[in-house]
């Protein structure tokens, strides 16, 4: 089962609100014929609490820019050998979602542990679940009517 590597897959973006702010799901439909993928049962779930610059709740161009910094840096640490496969990113309300999906939870760690040392800390938190049949992306795909 060959999974596309996440800068160079197709992306798609829904938007919405939730339930007065804007909300924007960005989400890989490739990764509908991987849904409960035996070699990926845990969900990394980052983070990233911000303070909006107005009242949509959405970052301003600085923020999405760090944003952006810091995702590229997860994506460079844990896709080239897909040891974690990011599945879709949510934005709203102050706050932006990272998930991914993840075959080893301690090499993740280190691996976000050295990325993040060279970096000044970010107010980021992060959370794995046991997730084996994939059920928050399940419902990405549901919500946005892309099968399932």
């Amino acid at each position: 089962m060959n999974i596309e590597a996440a800068n160079t897959d197709a992306w798609n973006i829904a938007k919405g609100k939730n339930p007065e702010q804007p909300t924007v799901l960005r989400f890989r439909p490739s990764l509908l014929e991987h849904l409960g993928n035996d070699d990926y049962p845990s969900r990394l779930v980052i983070i990233w609490q911000f303070d909006a610059a107005d009242t949509s709740g959405m970052p301003d161009e600085t923020q999405s820019a760090d944003m952006k910094d810091f995702e590229d840096m997860l994506i460079d640490s844990l896709d080239p050998d897909r040891l974690a496969i990011l599945a879709f990113v949510f934005t709203s309300s102050g706050a932006r979602e990272w998930n991914f999906y993840l075959s080893d939870v301690s090499e993740v760690g280190i691996r976000i542990n050295k990325a993040l040392s060279t970096i000044p800390q970010l107010p980021i938190d992060l959370t794995v679940e046991h997730d084996p049949n994939w059920e928050e992306l399940r419902q990405v795909f549901q919500l946005c009517q892309q099968g399932g």
